[in-house]
């Protein structure tokens, strides 16, 4: 019988250094280190912009799993009766603790508002929120959206994450709503729908550029070394998730140019669509991260209901074993919580969120 579970709390080390962010060094000078560039072609004579949209999501639960698993030669012996073995999922769970709502409130305004405020000092000219709020277009908009703060969950891990949308609006990119998945992995989609038809009205309306922000304040990175090998052709006898617990934001910054804009009349009613591939999105290539300690300590929060039910599995995965058969319910199950320093991990979320927008705005503006 094989059943191991390794679990490591260490820092995924290995491959090329990554670079290390500086709170005091030009946005301009660190841009190439931290964002990468889509479509940038398209940023010609891009000048006067509007936020059209701003969400901050916030990581509040991380999770991962790995697993052991018999290869195709342990299941032949095991035919034979000269090998048992019992494998063993490994599930690590980390939930921060100690931020209330309120608090990831303001820090969500204010990473928006410095958000804008890159964009001026990048060269651009921003419209105005409150002229933006005016317009019709823009109020069609957040009726159509979901109600901020509200939870994200990402179904197979269980990692969890609220997103806020600027006080006063709500959450309408489709990538939060539902016509998109994997958002936390990915800043680099670009969708289409009734949102963005409106969103390119209200383009026209002010004769500007649209932009949304996207931010994810995260916590906690974990790396799992899987569930099996390839095709299964040998065994795995280890399952390990390494976790590091290190504030971090990454993101993007995404540019609806009014000059790649197509309009045209359906119905009566006139029509407005920004070209298929032709937004500029300047988003994180490596994460935004601070080495600032935010949290006070590190507890395990295993429940009682967790050991007893790694307890069971494992007896049961034993049995199974001992048996002559394969199973694969044994279960071993880690968490932990951070408890969280406020005001640290306040003042570092809106230090990194200001770093990796004013980095994404520069960018841009050096694509024009």
């Amino acid at each position: 019988m094989t059943l191991i579970a390794l679990v490591s709390g260490c820092a995924v080390s290995g491959g090329t250094p990554a670079p290390t962010y500086n709170a005091n060094g030009s946005a301009a000078g660190q841009a190439n280190s931290f964002i990468d560039a889509a479509n940038e072609k398209h940023m010609k004579g891009v000048n006067k912009v509007g936020v059209l949209s701003c969400n901050v999501m916030f990581g509040m639960t991380s999770a991962a799993s790995a697993s052991t698993s018999g290869g195709f030669r342990a299941g032949a012996d095991r035919a034979t009766g000269t090998i048992s073995r019992s494998d063993v999922k490994v599930t690590v769970t980390y939930t921060v603790d100690g931020v209330q709502e309120s608090e990831l409130q303001r820090i969500a305004d204010q990473a928006c508002a410095d958000a804008e405020q890159q964009l001026a000092d990048a060269g651009f000219q921003v419209v105005p929120l409150s002229t933006l709020k005016a317009n019709g277009n823009y109020q069609a908009i957040q009726k159509g959206g979901r109600s901020s703060p509200f939870e994200y969950k990402e179904k197979r891990s269980g990692t969890r994450y609220l997103v806020l949308a600027r006080s006063g609006d709500t959450v309408t990119d489709t990538r939060y709503t539902g016509a998109a998945q994997g958002f936390a992995q990915s800043f680099k989609a670009v969708t289409g729908d009734g949102t963005a038809q409106l969103e390119s009205q209200l383009i026209k309306d002010l004769g500007m550029t649209g932009v949304n922000i996207n931010l994810l304040v995260d916590f906690a990175s974990l790396e799992s070394d899987g569930h099996k090998t390839f095709a299964g052709l040998a065994n795995k006898n280890s399952a390990k998730v390494k976790a590091d617990i290190q504030l971090a934001v990454s993101g993007d910054l995404r540019f609806q140019p009014i000059g790649e804009q197509k309009c045209w009349k359906e119905y009566g009613k006139e029509k407005c669509m920004i070209k298929s591939n032709h937004q500029p999105v300047f988003a994180t290539r490596q994460a935004v991260s601070s080495d600032k300690r935010f949290y006070r300590s590190i507890e395990d929060a295993t429940t009682t209901g967790d050991k007893i039910t790694s307890g069971l599995t494992k007896a049961v995965g034993m049995l199974s074993a001992l048996s002559g058969t394969s199973s694969k319910v044994a279960r071993d199950i880690t968490r932990y919580q951070v408890n969280v320093i406020p005001e640290v991990y306040d003042a570092e979320a809106v230090t990194l969120s200001r770093g990796l927008s004013g980095m994404a705005a520069a960018k841009a503006a050096s694509s024009r």
